[in-house]
């Protein structure tokens, strides 16, 4: 019993330590995420054991305290989550363009009203039992798996933003999105541009080498010139040396920025293995992060602040592209869920 109770004492430090070994190994990965929730739960299941064990009121108060404000704190999304999705959807709507990219918090609402419906159509639809059981066990199935890959994926996003990469940069890949007119740098990829020059400026403050500055990103059919361009452009606008500056010109995607931008980078650079990193929203730099590592591209992101009325929609579709990227995962568990639900049913009849 005691060693057992040492082991549960003990397990945040290993943990701990473990994450801390997989972040300087590679942060670019969900794992990481994982391990920091174990480090953390265990933490708490720590502290709980030892507030136990002591039996001191102010502890065991301050405990009660700590429990009822985290209660609380859940009730209140929970009740007033769909009021916040529509407010958000709201202002959305307002101020940015009617896509469906960036309806994602009202489509959710309206799906979760909807959810509201389902008892009463299932009975006046008189839908046989077993068809019932079946169907609401694979439901149930993704209603655990959906917000908890979501909240796994929401931590490795949150670790990544404290990702400091050091003042002595040779290249610095700046991220494209579409074009205003088809010419013009939108405010969004002014952000990134700003961001990169901002890394930039302080690494030759500290009387470094200036980085170049890699602006990726092609010309899409309604635009006049390529991405890389007008960022370019707009760079020097504020101040960057043209000679410090290279274009890629041919992606289309973000995997395509990374595969392209280092195609680029080594054929400019004369060192085997040149210290690169890349610039983007702070919403993108995780999922960024995973293309730069499967294009074989040893970069991390910096993260340009975002709007934070668009940042709901902006993680939800950045965790919709994830699940694609995991889609091989995502259709396992589909899998094994219809796998289960069909034998649950068939034991039923036994």
């Amino acid at each position: 019993m005691t060693t057992l109770i040492d082991l549960v004492y003990a397990s945040p430090l290993f943990f701990l330590i473990l994450f801390i070994g997989l972040q300087r190994f590679e942060k670019r990965q969900l794992i990481n995420g994982i391990v920091f929730n174990f480090f953390l739960f265990s933490a708490l299941m720590d502290a709980a054991l030892i507030v136990i064990r002591l039996n001191n009121e102010t502890l065991n108060n301050i405990a009660i305290a700590a429990a009822i404000v985290v209660v609380l704190i859940v009730m209140f999304f929970y009740l007033f989550g769909i009021v916040l999705l529509l407010w958000n959807a709201y202002i959305v709507w307002k101020k940015e363009s009617h896509t469906l990219s960036n309806m994602l918090t009202l489509l959710i609402a309206l799906a979760i009203i909807g959810s509201f419906f389902i008892p009463i159509i299932t009975r006046l639809l008189h839908i046989p039992a077993d068809v019932k059981l079946f169907v609401s066990i694979i439901v149930s199935v993704f209603l655990l798996y959906i917000p908890l890959f979501f909240y796994l994926y929401l931590t490795s996003l949150i670790i990544y933003q404290f990702n400091r990469p050091r003042y002595q940069q040779d290249y610095i890949i700046v991220l494209g999105s579409g074009l205003i007119d088809g010419q013009f740098v939108p405010p969004l990829l002014a952000s990134r541009i700003n961001r990169a020059i901002r890394f930039y400026d302080k690494q030759v403050k500290k009387g470094r080498p200036a980085p170049k500055l890699v602006f990726s990103g092609g010309q899409g059919p309604d635009e006049k010139l390529p991405e890389s361009v007008a960022m370019q452009r707009y760079a020097i606008e504020q101040g960057i040396p043209i000679k410090d500056t290279l274009t890629e010109e041919k992606s289309v995607n973000t995997l395509q920025n990374m595969q392209f931008s280092k195609d680029i980078i080594m054929a400019d650079t004369t060192k085997s293995n040149p210290k690169i990193i890349f610039a983007t929203n702070n919403y993108h730099t995780f999922r960024a992060g995973l293309f730069a590592k499967q294009a074989r591209l040893k970069a991390d992101g910096i993260g340009a602040k975002t709007s934070r009325y668009f940042l709901p929609n902006a993680i939800i579709r950045e965790f919709i592209a994830i699940l694609k990227m995991k889609q091989h995962q995502f259709i396992l568990v589909a899998s094994a869920s219809v796998a289960f639900a069909a034998l649950t049913v068939l034991l039923n009849h036994m």
